[in-house]
């Protein structure tokens, strides 16, 4: 039988994810980053975000969190530039 493929490996670029973490904005990045499109590395960079910018997280997996800045912007973001290592919120 062929091993399960873990859910970062079977993450898809170009996918968005509900808002399962209840805590309101606040939550910061530990440095500018870009916003991704999917959970991986190898997802398009759609957008920037600076330190200065407030967050929502809403979820995450494979060791990204999918969130929203306070003007607006969507993507995934690696949790190692997230203040506390993201949301431990599964999406």
């Amino acid at each position: 039988m062929a091993p399960t493929a873990t859910a970062a490996e079977t993450a898809a670029c170009g996918v968005s994810a509900p808002d399962r973490d209840a805590r309101s904005y606040g939550q910061y990045f530990t440095q500018d980053v870009h916003l991704r499109n999917g959970p991986a590395w190898d997802c398009d960079i759609i957008g920037q975000a600076t330190t200065a910018n407030n967050v929502d997280y809403h979820c995450t997996t494979g060791g990204f969190t999918y969130l929203r800045t306070a003007s607006t912007k969507y993507g995934w973001v690696y949790n190692g530039y997230l203040v506390n290592g993201g949301t431990n919120v599964q999406c």
